[in-house]
């Protein structure tokens, strides 16, 4: 009888390639799904030991956790195949509001990215609406997110130095 054991010998569920990969997997799942995990995982990252590898399984958590946000992104693309007379009016109004005022996109977006407010994944969807170039939504998403996600990862280190 052939077990797990012998088809994968090496599996080490606790070596950095298997905390990166599922830092990557984690932040692609809760990029996808607006239920504010994020967070709690940034949190959880900023614990782990050493800190180059909670550095890096951040690096890889934001890249992932944009990423998931891309499909946001690409959904909002769609808002001229909606038909329903009032979301066609508001799409309409964001939009004339954004040519007018083409800086509130990157602004709001950014806000988002750093501060969730409005929800982020709603400012991704926007952004796909007004057409917010697709370059400028990903660097905006991941400076926001870097340094929001890094400003919780750190929440650990500072109580381990508070309470010595």
């Amino acid at each position: 009888m052939i077990s797990f054991a012998t088809v994968i010998p090496e599996l080490d569920i606790s070596s950095p390639a298997a905390a990166l990969w599922s830092a990557g997997v984690l932040g692609f799942l809760v990029g996808l799904v607006p239920i504010g995990l994020a967070e709690v995982m940034a949190l959880a990252i900023g614990a782990v030991q050493p800190p180059e590898l909670a550095l890096s399984m951040l690096l890889v958590f934001t890249v992932a956790h944009v990423a998931g946000k891309v499909g946001w992104y690409v959904l909002g693309t769609f808002a001229d195949r909606v038909t329903h007379a009032r979301s066609r009016a508001l799409i309409a109004r964001a939009r004339a509001v954004l040519s007018r005022y083409p800086h509130y996109s990157l602004s709001v977006l950014g806000l988002s990215a750093l501060v969730s407010v409005p929800p982020f994944h709603l400012a991704a969807i926007a952004a796909g609406i007004v057409r917010l170039p697709f370059v400028r939504f990903v660097l905006v998403c991941l400076s926001g997110r870097l340094v929001r996600f890094g400003m919780l990862a750190s929440v650990p280190a500072l109580i381990r130095g508070w309470l010595g």
